[in-house]
């Protein structure tokens, strides 16, 4: 299992996981004529009820895929790229897709998906989201933040063997020591997150 699924797991721990029944969820797709990639049905069928999919501006539950597919006050910005599946929206309140050919994310306005994509794939956002909701409620036993980086190769030297390499999102994020590094994409500074069952994680790279 690699760090991040453990990221993961241990993270859903500590909220509470709503999913959708999955009658419901097909009565829906099947009377609606929607046909979505297997990956964004198992992700709305495990969490798409969950709260955690709904903070700040982010409104990711099932509630917002349905109203996306069933609402009459619908506006041309809004309509979907090619190839992709309408998400919701994400924490900066922008509309989000998933392409289900290369099963990024992207934002996207007007049928037109921006260059970049937003997030790496599903199991991407599903960690981002979690992450902001066990943060606030306080999971980790330790955080220490914006720690100057003096000296960028030894930063490197002393971490980049350690990189999480399936999280793609904002920043770089490194597991060592039990300890959970996120660095900004400069290499200005850092942030330590320690605890919070981080000890149960086995790193086997």
């Amino acid at each position: 299992m690699t760090i991040l699924d453990q990221l993961i797991n241990l993270m859903l721990e500590k909220v509470e996981v709503v999913p959708v029944p999955k009658q419901e969820l097909d009565d829906f797709l099947s009377q609606n004529n929607i046909d979505i990639c297997d990956e964004h049905y198992q992700f709305l069928l495990n969490y798409g009820n969950s709260g955690f999919l709904n903070q700040h501006y982010a409104y990711l539950v099932f509630d917002s895929f349905k109203w996306y597919y069933t609402t009459d006050d619908f506006l041309d910005d809004m309509v979907l790229p090619k190839f992709c599946e309408y998400l919701g929206t994400d924490f900066m309140s922008e509309a989000i897709c998933l392409d289900y050919i290369d099963k990024k994310i992207y934002s996207f306005d007007y049928g037109e998906k921006y260059e970049k994509p937003y997030y790496g794939g599903l199991k991407e956002l599903l960690f981002f989201s979690l992450f902001k909701l066990v943060v606030e409620k306080k999971f980790f036993d330790k955080i220490e933040e914006n720690i100057k980086i003096d000296d960028v190769e030894k930063f490197k030297l002393d971490y980049f063997d350690h990189e999480v390499k399936d999280i793609h999102i904002y920043n770089r994020y490194f597991f060592k020591d039990k300890k959970l590094i996120i660095c900004d994409d400069k290499f200005y500074s850092y942030d330590i997150y320690q605890g919070g069952k981080l000890d149960k994680i086995i790193d086997d790279r």
